[in-house]
């Protein structure tokens, strides 16, 4: 493998060696771990090299107490998602930076592949160790032992990496869509994002009081974190500030995201829950950031911190104690939807990228919505990982499903105006020699911009009005203020020339716009370059055709093959997480563990006390 990562590296041309480690290192530390378990177990009975596993798992379960099926499963599924996290933002980050690759086998890629990879690699080592063990998992297959959560994490895994291929054939015909809400980006990042739910899953199967109870907290509230930092994933547009929808889509993904992650951890954790796992996502992304900001030299990336919303979702379950878990999910969520993301709101004129702005407000009931479905559909995964069974009637999960996806529509539509504006560029230093992309002569020349809009009305009270330089070495926003009726400002002064790519990004409810101030030609696409002019009038046009703008046309047949793989697989994945849900939501009892000399697997468990469905704190 180290032999493999240093002749990528020796093609890679743009990265350095220190960046392939750490492609190497989680690999060097993984493998040392599984040698140390092998090493340190007792003797099998299965023939080399399945006796390597018998090793492995009897030195698993003595540290752990947990069946080496769950502990083996989670265990290599928590460092993938690592893996796949670290490898996402630095590759999002680098786009926004430097523009694309010069070749598909970047460090960042590497990651991306080994963590998906990864996914599906747990859940089969999660079926060979309940397969050697005997472990008395509701699914088989013949003699294979099939532990639910397994099988759903080897669904994600094998759905998660065939997009790694189809993304290349997906470029290759239309060009580099710089977003991450293509098609094969949606399978990588979709796979990833639900898989801590399939890991949840491996631990509820095993039961909820199995392992030692120090390993069993820690498990269980990285666990939460881990599927808090999961959904989250799909804001980062908005956290690292190249937005490619409207910006009410932020706090519809962040009511979302936090709510169903934290009622779920409410509701399977207890009291304080939702606050753990609030403190470890932020544990998490701040290590994310660091590594991908001041680490790597990238743009930094922003996130919300959740932590209002976790209170609300705790004051939420003391409200609603010994009342239904429905009432609690549907009290959080009505918290969380206003006092929760009012905090949020708060938050991003602290430190987000794009602060929320009053005309949000007209649309701002869709973050209400999403916030109260997420609740229900929160409170009923929680309810199935503690085995309390109906704890919410299916009725009301059907209808939060189906105001999740009402939720996310809402925000979808991006639409243009006539909207004409005079662009004016003045000196703001001197110019300094630079070259572009290709090579070739250019300047680097910072510039004041000044804006005359012939419908300031339009314009005025915009969710985002601001300058966006990317792509040169870095990422600049720089706001537009109103300094005379129609008339707008730069704040500071604007990078352009080089590498550089120069925009006025414009952004009110469903409106998304730009405008170029100057963009370097491109010779690999026949682009011809918008140059830098003291005074250009010219319209708006829609922000994606200057934000996607090496995005083109091309054969139908890959669009029809990607989006049939994304909505085939995702259907797939939500059967087979749904179905084992199901299944542990109707067991009584959790696996037998190792079958032990002369008993037998098909013994009957001792049956476990059901939990109630009422809260309780």
């Amino acid at each position: 493998m180290i032999a493999a990562i240093a002749a990528a590296a020796a093609s890679a041309g743009h990265t350095t060696s220190v960046e392939w480690l750490l492609v190497a290192v989680p690999l060097v530390g993984l493998g040392l771990i599984c040698a140390a378990l092998v090493a340190s177990g007792k003797p099998g009975t299965h023939p080399f090299p399945f006796n390597l596993f018998d090793r492995a798992a009897s030195s698993l379960e003595r540290v752990t107490g947990l069946p080496a099926w769950a502990a083996s499963g989670v265990g290599v599924l928590q460092w993938a998602l690592i893996v796949a996290g670290i490898g996402f933002m630095w590759d999002v980050a680098w786009h926004i930076d430097l523009g694309r690759d010069n070749t598909l086998f970047t460090p960042a890629h590497m990651m991306i592949l080994l963590g998906i990879g990864a996914i599906g690699a747990a859940g089969g080592l999660s079926i060979l160790m309940a397969t050697l063990r005997g472990a008395a998992t509701k699914w088989h297959l013949g003699p294979v032992r099939i532990p639910r959560g397994a099988a759903a994490l080897l669904a994600l895994g094998i759905g998660a990496t065939a997009g790694f291929p189809l993304d290349d054939i997906w470029h290759a015909n239309y060009g580099v869509d710089v977003t991450m809400w293509g098609p094969t980006h949606l399978l990588m990042i979709g796979g990833a994002s639900l898989a801590p739910i399939a890991g949840w899953l491996l631990l509820a199967e095993a039961g909820r009081d199995a392992g030692h109870a120090r390993i069993r907290k820690v498990l269980w509230t990285a666990s939460a974190a881990i599927l808090l930092v999961g959904l989250s994933t799909f804001q980062l547009e908005f956290d690292d500030g190249v937005p490619q929808w409207q910006a009410l889509y932020q706090p519809v993904l962040i009511a979302m995201a936090a709510t169903l992650g934290l009622v779920t951890a409410r509701t399977v954790l207890g009291r304080g829950a939702a606050i753990r796992a609030t403190i470890g996502f932020i544990a998490i992304r701040s290590g994310f950031a660091l590594l991908v900001g001041p680490g790597l030299g990238h743009v930094l990336p922003h996130f919300p911190m959740y932590i209002g919303i976790a209170l609300c979702v705790e004051a939420a379950f003391y409200l609603a104690r010994n009342r239904s878990l429905l009432a609690a999910a549907l009290t959080a969520g009505a918290l969380s939807g206003t006092v929760g993301l009012g905090t949020e709101w708060g938050f991003s004129h602290v430190w987000g990228r794009m602060p929320w702005q009053p005309v949000m407000l007209s649309g701002i009931w869709a973050a209400v919505l999403a916030a109260l479905a997420a609740a229900v559909l929160g409170a009923a995964l929680g309810g199935i990982l503690t085995r309390r069974g109906a704890g919410v009637p299916a009725l009301a999960v059907g209808l939060a499903a189906l105001a999740a996806v009402v939720a996310l529509a809402v925000p979808f539509p991006r639409n243009t105006a006539d909207i004409t504006a005079t662009l004016r560029t003045s000196p703001a230093g001197p110019a300094v020699y630079a070259v572009d992309r290709f090579g070739l002569p250019s300047s680097l020349r910072p510039v004041n911009v000044e804006l005359d809009v012939n419908q300031a009305a339009a314009v005025r009270g915009a969710d985002i009005f601001q300058v966006n330089s990317w792509q040169g070495g870095g990422l600049h926003n720089v706001r537009l203020l109103e300094t005379s009726p129609g008339h707008w400002r730069s704040e500071t002064a604007v990078v352009t020339g080089g590498a550089w790519k120069t925009i006025v990004y414009f952004s009110k409810a469903d409106v998304v716009m730009a405008l170029p101030v100057s963009m370097p030609a491109d010779l690999e696409y026949g682009q011809a370059p918008i140059p830098l002019s003291p005074l250009r009038t010219s319209k708006f046009l829609a922000a994606s055709k200057l934000l996607m703008r090496e995005a083109h046309g091309g054969a139908a047949w890959p669009a029809i093959v990607a989006y049939s793989a994304l909505g085939l697989v995702a259907l797939g994945w939500l059967t087979v997480i749904g179905a084992g849900a199901a299944s542990i939501s109707r067991q009584d009892s959790p696996p037998a563990g190792p079958r032990q000399a002369g008993s037998s697997t098909n013994a009957p468990a001792r049956r476990r006390r059901q939990i109630p469905a009422a809260v309780t704190i």
